[in-house]
């Protein structure tokens, strides 16, 4: 952080300050006439802005330029006010960087500390139980519907998902943001000539009931919470990512604080129209970054105005404190826009040993008269206003414009000795503007979004994306050497193996599944090595083979034909009526339905 110099100009006329001790006496002029007062008792200060405890109030010396007075009574001067040190607001007290304990993680173990194991158990037992709930009320219908179990189709059995799988779900859509596949179809996702980790990692239909049942919290109390909180289907496991986003990393000198909208048409309550974004419709976010690299540190989800409560006043200066609480102390600066930019903001992180560059609306009360643009005023000229809190300066890009700054970290008014003669608040500015919006451009460079009407699942996308981003970044700063032109590609489709690796080396083992050629190639290609499928001999008696080749069909299912579907060829019997059935109609031994309630 930039130190500020001493002023070079002293003053003759030292402007009264109060003293906290009841025997002090100001000096006056004392002549041989008119003064009783002894000589001894006049305390001197030599300099009143030694430190920044010696002045509280607001006032400004007379002595220092044209006084100006903006609406809100706020006053200004037109020279610099005389520092002989640096504020403590602008010492720098913590390191920056992620967290030692990570300097060894692999990419997958940097991404379960972001999106850690208590997060996926809350999105496995949700998922679980809407599933459950699904497959029962499915199943007590077909109880209903068919009476005569002879007749009755076969009911569901659930399958719970486990951590590998959810973990190979993770991999798989963001290997599909890697290469650009996130708006394919499904089926062509698992084509023959797709990527072949897709098909080694899941199957299709397993994929798309991850898809059609996961959920984030529990259902049966969501009525009740979402009266309080609009977000309260997703609001655990984004609070639990802020924390961990928190926890893995510290920024640097500065943090930006903006907005990012994410892209969603369908139905929200707190669906947010900027038609100044790319997208325009959204769910809109407020982020906390580090400028310098653009990590994400904490977000904000928007949800507009409460349901019970009466209407906000003060956003933006609410959510910046908020964003930023957690760095009291910290000496690290704010760059904000004009959206949360106020007088009244610098004054809180003045006195959190913090500062704030950003712009400012030229209707703020404020604001003394000569910020705003006038014809009189020269281009690429700048004007400057100072007080004991702050500094604002209107700089004159265009005839007739003017862009003004706020800053309570630059007290004196610095100008670059170029043809622009741009100030230095503004180049600051204009170095650690962007770091939300950077990070918003690399979120949408390799998103795993696919398209959804449920926000929820929109949003999930979001974080999966902010949490491959922040690991990678992690992984950067650990690995400086880690510098290749697609560094952060390679890096998602290393996270995407190994996120997907158990779920292969299980699915590898299965010879069920090895059987399927096409699925056996992707496996052996993922892994690199050979797969040797045994032959499985078949369960309960054998029909005799033929002379060559295998076991004769002997019909088609009798169940299937009375069920009036397609007829299914079968080499499989009954072995008590002799009646051909097919795999779905028999149970351990081929035996009939019918002939097994008759046992």
């Amino acid at each position: 952080m930039r130190m500020l110099e001493e002023s070079d100009s002293e003053h003759e006329d030292e402007p009264y300050v109060p003293s906290d001790d009841e025997n002090y006496v100001p000096q006056v002029d004392v002549t041989e006439e008119d003064s009783d007062i002894e000589q001894e008792m006049v305390i001197e200060h030599e300099n009143e802005y030694e430190s920044d405890e010696s002045v509280e109030d607001d006032s400004v010396p007379q002595s220092a330029g044209d006084i100006w007075t903006a609406k809100d009574e706020t006053q200004w001067c037109s020279n610099p006010l005389p520092n002989a040190q640096t504020k403590s607001r602008n010492v720098l007290r913590q390191r920056g960087g992620p967290a030692a304990i990570s300097n060894l993680y692999t990419a997958k173990e940097l991404f379960k500390s972001i999106m850690t194991p208590e997060m996926c158990d809350i999105i496995l037992r949700e998922t679980n139980r809407k599933a459950k709930r699904v497959c029962d009320a499915y199943n007590n219908e077909l109880v209903q519907r068919f009476p005569d179990s002879s007749k009755r189709p076969p009911q569901k059995t659930f399958k719970q998902f486990t951590e590998t799988e959810l973990h190979a779900f993770l991999g798989i859509l963001i290997a599909a943001g890697v290469h650009r596949a996130n708006k394919e179809n499904l089926e062509e996702m698992w084509n023959v000539a797709a990527l072949p980790l897709i098909r080694a990692a899941m199957s299709r239909d397993r994929f798309k009931m991850i898809l059609r049942f996961i959920r984030f919290d529990n259902e049966n109390t969501r009525a009740e919470r979402v009266q309080t909180d609009k977000a309260a289907p997703i609001r655990d496991i984004w609070t639990m990512l802020n924390s961990n986003l928190e926890r893995a990393y510290k920024p640097y000198h500065c943090i930006t604080v903006d907005e990012q909208l994410f892209p969603f048409r369908g139905h929200t309550k707190f669906t947010q129209y900027i038609p100044s974004k790319p997208a325009k419709y959204g769910i809109k976010i407020f982020w906390a970054c580090d400028s310098s690299n653009a990590y994400p540190l904490q977000g904000q989800l928007y949800t507009g105005k409460p349901t019970d409560g009466p209407r906000q006043v003060n956003i933006g200066e609410r959510t910046v404190l908020d964003l930023v609480s957690s760095y009291k102390g910290s000496g690290r600066n704010v760059t904000t826009d004009n959206f949360f930019t106020t007088m009244e903001l610098a004054k809180v992180l003045n006195s959190w040993n913090m500062t704030l560059v950003g712009t400012v609306r030229k209707n703020k009360r404020f604001l003394p008269n000569n910020m705003q643009p006038a014809k009189e005023r020269p281009v690429y000229s700048t004007n400057f206003a100072y007080n004991h809190d702050a500094t604002v300066c209107s700089y004159v890009p265009k005839k007739n414009k003017s862009v003004v700054l706020l800053s309570s970290m630059h007290m004196t008014g610095e100008v670059e000795e170029t043809l622009a003669a741009k100030p230095e608040i503004i180049k600051y500015y204009n170095i650690t503007k962007g770091g939300v919006d950077v990070m918003d451009k690399m979120l949408g460079e390799y998103t795993v979004k696919r398209r959804t009407s449920r926000w929820t699942l929109a949003f999930f996308y979001n974080m999966i994306d902010v949490s491959g981003l922040a690991s990678y970044i992690i992984y950067r700063e650990h690995n400086p050497s880690f510098r290749a032109k697609d560094q952060r590609r390679k890096f998602l489709k290393d996270l995407a193996n190994q996120l997907c690796m158990i779920a292969i080396e299980d699915r590898s083992t299965n010879k069920m599944i090895m059987r399927n050629h096409f699925l056996r190639g992707a496996v052996e290609m993922v892994l690199g090595r050979c797969i040797v499928v045994a032959s499985q001999p078949a369960a309960g008696p054998k029909i005799p083979h033929g002379s060559r080749g295998p076991s004769p069909v002997v019909g088609s299912c009798y169940v299937c034909r009375d069920l009036r579907r397609k007829q299914r060829k079968t080499r499989k019997s009954c072995v008590v009526c002799v009646k051909p059935i097919c795999d779905e109609h028999s149970v351990a031994k081929p035996t009939c339905i019918t002939c097994k309630e008759n046992q």
